[in-house]
C-alpha cells in the first residue's frame, strides 16, 4: 500500500525536531512492504527526507494538493494515489482515507500520535484484507 506523510508538524515539529516513533514506523511500514511517500502543501519537504537519516525508507517526496486532492494529483505530478494518509490537516485523509493526528505543537509532551496512526493503518489493512 502507498502511505503518505504530511511533514510539517505531522513528522516534525514546530521547533524542527522529528516526532516520536517517525523512524520506527517507517521501518515496519518499509518491512511489511509498503510504499512510504511524504508530502507537504507549502514546500517540496527534501529536508526532512536527507537531515533525519529517513531517505532508506521513503520511496518519494512531493508537493501536496491543498484542494481538489484527487484532480490534481497529476498536476502535482504524484503518479499514485494515496492508500493511506497520515496528515495534521482532516482534509487530505477525507480525501483519500487515513488518519488525522494533532499538530506536534508541544514538543516537550510525550507524543506517540505517529504510533497511533501506524496502528490505525494497520486495523485499515485487516478490513481491507477481511473483505478481500
Amino acid at each position: 500500500m502507498n502511505i503518505f506523510f504530511d511533514c510539517d508538524f505531522t513528522l516534525t515539529g514546530i521547533d524542527g525536531r522529528l516526532r516520536p516513533f517517525v523512524t520506527d514506523v517507517f521501518r515496519m511500514l518499509r518491512e511489511e512492504g509498503h510504499s512510504v511517500y511524504i508530502w507537504s502543501g507549502v514546500r517540496v519537504p527534501w529536508d526532512i527526507y536527507r537531515n533525519f537519516g529517513l531517505d532508506q525508507y521513503i520511496n518519494g517526496v512531493y508537493l501536496k494538493p491543498l484542494e481538489d486532492h484527487h484532480e490534481l494529483l497529476a498536476h502535482y505530478r504524484i503518479p499514485i494515489v494515496p492508500d493511506f494518509v497520515v496528515d495534521d490537516n482532516v482534509d487530505p485523509v477525507d480525501a483519500f482515507g487515513g488518519h488525522t493526528v494533532p499538530p506536534y505543537i508541544y514538543v516537550e509532551e510525550p507524543d506517540d500520535h505517529i504510533m497511533r496512526a501506524y496502528n490505525a493503518f494497520q486495523a485499515f489493512v485487516a478490513r481491507r484484507l477481511a473483505e478481500s
